[in-house]
């Protein structure tokens, strides 16, 4: 295998969907009232029938997130006549808020197709067989058909909808007749934050639900600070505004303060106030109990729910997959594909010659990004075996103690390559050495199954909800282990490992993003997702001692 160089394509990762966002027209931020026009009007009629918007690649989209029950409809032709102004009351509001839409002087008699502009916002990676590069966000933009309203005999209508769950701020909503845009109208989202519970004992979950996060720079990502110290950030690009995250309640018995503000590069921006989003709502603080210190919690492995791992098509860019072409009739598989280093698995195979001898080849990587050579595939033997009279093959084996992530295993016939299956290297925890230490004293965390790309060779660090750092498994074959000093009162004190990014050195298009950073958030919206990366956040923890 050659160094590696360049990847093979560029995969747009993300979740198409059917939830809002848009543009607001000018009028809307207005703080004249919204009167609708006098007299009699037509009433809002939902459509007939509830037609969820086509999905080209499955997305990560929380559970709570409903899909909103319209298809996707064509922006509408120009006019060189100018659109008419519609008028909302209220303008703007959460998500869920009923808003009325009113005009007049429009074509009387018409049925109108009120279309809602929104994006769908996604992560562009750079995937090939030896690496991803994580690139950037984007957001599409598109329409999504509100429903429909015929204006009366004056020209005027009136329609009531109730505002979609989907990225915050300012939308445009789109009056049309037959295909082409005839009147304008607007609503702001507002963002809205919950946070529960506001008491118990030390490690208490504490549980965060976001609404309405917007997708420009500056407004799609907030920070979360506990006890002024910063944690992490909170994103929701491919969840349409709308996440759930869980830190843990650290810190000794009494108030301890939570706030999550606006973010520039994912850090905490300060000043907000000052600067030019200061009209968007993001500050947000709440108070936590610790009741009491019952000891240190067990160890937990929190995972990406189903909702949020799209399927893997056979298509999808995955690392070490090299053969493009399959052999006619063969066809092959892993049970289970996903697992920890040295768990048991089995490749399974049929349409092979019969009698004849076979080998096993697990696909992996070697090297690091500092030194001059970079890195490359290997190939390590895994067994040969015979095929049955009927051409099948049944081998188990253990899976190596190794990098995480993608992984091909490779059957060959006669030093060919005959097809290969794609087996997925799960993060696991080993220890934390030793769990009750002295103030002062040093303690070990650590982690199998780290992998080498961009998206899973490091994990961010937090002790008592402050980031302090990140560790890197590629150069050492997927084990992190991170050597710590106790601090702190005596008493319980928590490490979690989160995912993160890492974005090494080249040409990448401009992201407001810092890396190497905590993304609270990474169960529902880490970029690797659509990619089948499954990558957990790891809860450990230590008692101090006098």
């Amino acid at each position: 295998m050659k160094i590696f160089k360049k990847y093979q394509s560029i995969l747009m990762l993300g979740v198409p969907g059917v939830l809002l966002a848009g543009l607001l027209l000018s009028s809307c931020e207005n703080n004249a009232p919204s009167v609708p026009a006098p007299g009699p009007a037509a009433t809002f009629q939902s459509p007939a029938s509830t037609i969820p918007v086509p999905v080209s690649t499955p997305s990560p989209r929380p559970a709570a997130t409903s899909p909103l029950p319209a298809p996707t409809i064509p922006a509408g032709a120009t006019t060189p006549v100018p659109l008419k102004l519609l008028k909302t009351a209220p303008e703007k509001g959460p998500v869920g808020q009923p808003f009325t839409i009113t005009g007049e002087d429009l074509p009387p008699g018409k049925r109108l197709n009120f279309a809602w502009v929104t994006w769908d916002g996604r992560y562009a990676t750079d995937a090939g067989p030896e690496n991803v590069l994580f690139l950037e966000r984007i957001y599409d933009e598109k329409r999504v058909s509100l429903g429909e309203a015929t204006t009366d005999a004056d020209g005027r209508v009136k329609a009531d909808f109730i505002a979609p769950e989907d990225y915050g701020e300012v939308h445009d909503i789109y009056a049309m007749i037959d295909g082409i845009d005839v009147a304008k109208a607007g609503f702001r989202i507002l963002r809205t934050a919950t946070m529960s519970p506001e008491r118990g004992p030390t490690g208490t979950p504490i549980t965060f639900s976001f609404k309405g996060i917007g997708r420009k720079p500056f407004e799609n990502t907030m920070a979360l600070r506990y006890d002024n110290k910063y944690t992490g950030f909170v994103s929701a690009t491919t969840t349409r505004g709308t996440v759930t995250f869980k830190i843990r309640a650290a810190g000794p018995v009494g108030k301890h303060v939570v706030q999550i503000t606006g973010a520039s590069a994912a850090t905490t921006y300060l000043n907000l106030q000052q600067s030019p989003v200061a009209h968007v709502p993001m500050d947000f603080s709440w108070n936590f109990n610790v009741t009491e210190d019952n000891g240190a919690p067990p160890l937990a492995l929190e995972w990406p729910d189903a909702s949020s791992m799209p399927e893997i098509r056979e298509d999808t860019p995955r690392t070490t997959k090299t053969i493009t072409e399959k052999t006619p009739g063969v066809s092959v598989a892993l049970e289970p594909a996903a697992g920890i280093v040295l768990s048991n698995t089995t490749f399974q195979a049929s349409g092979l010659k019969p009698g004849s001898e076979i080998e096993l080849v697990w696909i992996t990587t070697r090297g690091n990004r500092l030194s001059p050579s970079g890195w490359t595939l290997e190939e390590m033997p895994l067994l040969k075996a015979n095929t049955a009279p009927d051409g099948s093959l049944k081998a188990n084996f253990q899976v190596p103690d190794d990098l995480g992530g993608w992984h091909s295993v490779k059957l060959k016939q006669g030093g060919k390559d005959v097809a290969e299956a794609l087996y997925f290297v799960e993060r696991s925890f080993v220890e934390v050495k030793p769990q009750r230490v002295k103030i002062g004293e040093t303690f070990s965390v650590q982690i199998k199954g780290i992998g080498w790309t961009e998206l899973d060779n490091t994990g961010a660090l937090t002790y008592d909800n402050a980031y302090i750092g990140y560790a890197c498994g590629f150069n050492s074959g997927g084990d992190i282990t991170v050597i710590l000093t106790a601090t702190g009162e005596p008493g319980t004190h928590l490490i979690d490992v989160y995912p993160t990014i890492y974005r090494a050195k080249g040409k990448h298009p401009p992201e407001y993003w810092n890396f190497e950073l905590p993304q609270l958030t990474a169960l529902q919206d880490h970029p690797g997702l659509a990619l089948g990366y499954r990558i957990p956040i790891v809860r450990m923890a230590i008692e101090v001692v006098e």
